[in-house]
């Protein structure tokens, strides 16, 4: 098919399954976009709608998405996997690849072959409410390491990464999904520490996207850096990038307040423009940008280039018996079983042993009603075990308590820790114990804020439940070393 304008195919809008209307995808697929982002749906879902809409494209869509903990990170029948940051306490650059390949032979098989991972962010500062466990450590070589083993594994199964989020989002305290974070460490720290994990995978990498932050030591002319041609030529010059370049999405607080983000991100040297807050206008924006500023049709080519370069010949349009076959792949059994492998290599005692005894009382400061607990498998599982496990927080003298904490990154909270009021009481009702336990099976840093041993997955997934539940009652071990500093930021 021909392309209404060429230039709609730098832009990737986002589409929620089971949220917007497929007929909405068609139209922007006939208008020549260059792909989607996807959000949310099943595996079935999407490689129904990743199919449909290659039909109408001749195959030439690319579709991305953020699966950054596998295809279940956005559909449940995927399989989940350990965080980055828990594979940092494995320490294991197999487990890293394993991570990738599963990732990548699932999104593939759900018609996706771009994925928006890994996170190379440092986990520097513990009040970040958006990296956290979703950073492999706060060390620049750890992360490239882990990173590096991730790429292959996704490429091993035909699927293409992304090193997110440039120039590194790690030492921020604020969500740029809802306001503009600013980095305040000096250039000198920044290119040692930051860049480092940027500048050690440069030319192993396809894509690296750009974040919305606002970087003084290296752009102290430009107020956003996915806008600013000096951190895009940090980038490529300095650091010796030669892939493609995607902005984080467009529609994010941080950006949606710029005046033409997609025309500026264009203009300061992006190939992609991701999930802009509306499509259509930027398609509107791109022709009469071309009129008004000839420049941008040189580097709209450019663009152009590099996406052909990084994702080659439009998609086989598979068929319907072709899309059943691949589908079993997604959740089956060879993956679940090194999930569990990863899950059990990332357990990381904090403190002391953790000694249960004979009366257990479990909490959740976040859940009241048992109905409500992220954390039945666990539970389940010790009571599988034969432990009588009661509901909490109505903990005795002669009772063990156990505190489970779930915080973990999740865009447009800018939420991390727990309020200190909240935190006191959980200090009140464990003082109550005869021994008061925190099993995290999300964020780490919570050990800091509560003060109690126990142990961290870095992972909800059943899988990590039932391995906390197996180290915690002796049989077996944690393995896994803390990846990042608990008494202070690492900054």
């Amino acid at each position: 098919m021909t392309d209404p304008s060429p230039w709609s195919r730098l832009i990737f809008p986002g589409f929620h399954l089971g949220k917007d209307s497929p007929v909405k995808a068609e139209k922007l697929a006939r208008a020549g976009v260059g792909g989607f982002c996807l959000y949310g749906g099943s595996a079935v879902e999407t490689a129904s709608l990743t199919a449909r809409l290659q039909k109408i494209a001749e195959g030439r869509l690319v579709f991305c998405a953020d699966y950054e903990d596998g295809l279940a990170s956005q559909c449940p029948d995927g399989t989940a996997l350990v965080s980055n940051m828990g594979l940092g306490a494995a320490g294991s650059a197999a487990l890293a690849f394993a991570k990738g390949r599963i990732t990548g032979l699932e999104s593939r098989a759900a018609g996706v072959r771009w994925v928006l991972a890994p996170v190379v962010d440092l986990a520097v500062r513990s009040e970040n409410p958006i990296v956290n466990i979703r950073a492999f450590s706060s060390n620049p070589a750890l992360t490239a390491r882990l990173a590096r083993a991730y790429l292959q594994g996704l490429k091993s199964a035909g699927a293409s990464g992304c090193l997110k989020h440039f120039p590194g989002h790690g030492d921020t305290a604020k969500d740029s999904h809802l306001e503009l974070p600013k980095v305040l460490a000096g250039r000198e720290t920044l290119l040692r520490r930051d860049l480092a994990p940027f500048r050690a995978l440069a030319r192993s990498a396809a894509s690296v996207m750009l974040a919305h932050l606002s970087v003084p030591a290296l752009s102290r002319e430009d107020p956003i850096s996915s806008l600013s041609p000096r951190i895009i030529a940090l980038l490529r010059q300095t650091l010796g990038f030669k892939g493609l370049i995607v902005t984080d999405a467009l529609d994010m607080g941080a950006a949606a307040g710029q005046r033409e983000p997609g025309l500026a991100a264009l203009a300061a040297g992006a190939d992609v423009l991701l999930v802009p807050a509306d499509p259509w206008a930027l398609m509107r924006g791109l022709n009469e940008g071309m009129s008004r500023r000839p420049e941008l049709e040189g580097l709209a080519r450019t663009a152009l280039r590099r996406i052909d370069g990084a994702f080659g010949r439009p998609e086989k349009i598979r068929s319907a018996a072709e899309i059943r076959t691949a589908l079993k792949r997604v959740g089956c059994a060879a993956h679940k079983k090194s999930a569990a492998a990863m899950a059990q290599a990332a357990i990381t005692a904090v403190g002391r042993s953790p000694e249960l005894g004979r009366k257990i009382r479990y909490w959740e400061p976040d859940e009241i009603s048992p109905a409500r607990w992220k954390g039945r498998t666990f539970v389940g599982a010790l009571r599988a075990a034969g432990l009588r496990v009661l509901a909490g927080p109505r903990v005795e003298k002669d009772e063990t308590l156990l505190v489970a904490s779930f915080l973990s990154p999740r865009a447009y909270t800018g939420r991390i820790a727990y309020p200190s009021s909240q935190a006191r009481a959980v200090a009140r009702i464990a003082a109550r114990a005869k021994t008061a336990v925190l099993i995290s099976f999300g964020s780490p840093f919570v050990f800091a804020q509560f003060r109690l041993p126990g142990l961290c997955t870095f992972s909800k997934s059943a899988e990590s439940q039932e391995a906390a539940a197996l180290a915690l009652l002796g049989k077996s071990l944690a393995p896994g070393r803390m990846p990042v500093r608990l008494s202070q930021d690492q900054r």
